[in-house]
């Protein structure tokens, strides 16, 4: 269904080093994202990686439907606000919600740390090819999908439980 993005090999000198400067153009590395969220939840397969110089846009299968305790699970808006002014990483699992409706929440009660998911999220679409986005989309609107955000680099996470995928998304703000 999504396959991981691939690259051309480069038959000249001046090609691979002209690959190498765009790769070093990149906003995150996929085994830096890996190892991200392989800290918070096991991981499977990538099924797509994009990262530009200002998007990163990671999809992962996983077995996963809980995280491990380097992430701070609220079930109040109030706690995980607390928490992100903390700088702790946070997975909202409130009640019923979706990811999109708990980062218009987050936007609501703080506008600044609302804006950090919303810039993330809204981002990283544009590296995301249209089947990712699609899924994406659809994880957004899911009440099944966690949003797990971590302010240190404004990392947006959606954890997909009924799919059992994790999207990974990040912009240059």
């Amino acid at each position: 269904m999504f396959g991981a993005r691939t690259y051309p090999r480069a038959s000249h000198p001046l090609a691979a080093l002209a690959l190498i400067g765009l790769a070093a153009c990149a906003l995150d590395r996929e085994a830096e994202v890996r190892a991200q969220l392989g800290g918070w939840m096991p991981l499977g397969d990538t099924l797509y990686f994009e990262s530009k110089l200002e998007c990163t846009a990671g999809l992962f299968a996983t077995q996963a439907d809980f995280l491990q305790n380097k992430v701070r699970t609220v079930s109040t808006l109030n706690d995980g606000l607390a928490a992100l002014s903390k700088e702790a990483i946070v997975a909202f699992d409130l009640e019923g919600e979706t990811p999109d409706q708990v980062s218009q929440a987050v936007m609501s009660a703080d506008l600044p740390k609302g804006l950090g998911i919303l810039a993330s999220g809204l981002s990283a679409r544009a590296c995301m090819d249209e089947g990712t986005r699609s899924a994406y989309l659809s994880a957004l609107h899911s009440p099944a999908a966690l949003l797990i955000f971590a302010p240190d680099n404004n990392a947006l996470v959606i954890l997909d439980r009924d799919r059992r995928q994790v999207f990974f998304a990040r912009g240059d703000v």
